[in-house]
């Protein structure tokens, strides 16, 4: 399975996270959509996802709202 890295900033704090994805690219939307399935584990209460067929653009505003911003998508050498 092809393997990301995704680039992103919470709450003004750069950071990264790598993870796997069953296809071959990874939009940044998509990737909006791991990090906050991501926060919603890590969280103590339920985060409000959007659903994964939802826009791109609204994706990426629900993001936002949870502070995650300047998404980029680097795919690593297998």
């Amino acid at each position: 399975m092809p393997q990301f890295r995704v680039h992103y900033r919470k709450d003004g704090e750069s950071r990264q996270l790598d993870l796997e994805h069953p296809q071959t690219t990874l939009a940044p939307h998509e990737a909006a959509l791991a990090l906050l399935e991501h926060l919603r584990a890590d969280a103590e209460n339920s985060l409000a996802l959007p659903p994964a067929d939802a826009p791109a653009e609204a994706i990426l505003r629900q993001a936002e709202v949870h502070g995650l911003t300047d998404i980029r998508v680097e795919q690593l050498a297998s």
